[in-house]
């Protein structure tokens, strides 16, 4: 696999995405291209030519639409997330809040 360039070890996309190519490649392990502690690093880094980064969708959007980076098609490789919402034990979410945990816990399937 091509060395890429990553966030820190433990960040969460990063270990998001190594779970998901070890679910698929038992013992595989990332070769890491560059390190970099800040998503904006990582764009300018791949807009530079230092390698290839998996980022977030949103992350990359605007640059995806002017055409700076590209984002080529994925097959076989289960990159979806699972966000989680929190807030403070005993605490019970209210107005806005309320509305847009209601909306997140939808089914879409």
């Amino acid at each position: 696999m091509t060395p890429l360039i990553q966030r820190e070890s433990g960040s969460g996309t990063r270990t998001w995405f190594e779970h998901a190519v070890t679910r698929l490649r038992k013992g595989w392990s990332p070769e890491v291209a560059l390190e970099l502690s800040s998503t904006t690093a990582i764009k300018t880094a791949v807009a530079s030519g230092a390698g290839p980064a998996v980022l977030s969708s949103l992350a990359v959007a605007p640059e995806i639409a002017a055409g700076t980076l590209v984002s080529p098609t994925v097959t076989g490789l289960e990159l979806e997330r699972v966000l989680r919402a929190v807030w403070p034990t005993g605490d019970r979410l209210t107005g806005p809040a309320r509305d847009l945990y209601a909306i997140a816990r939808r089914d879409t399937t």
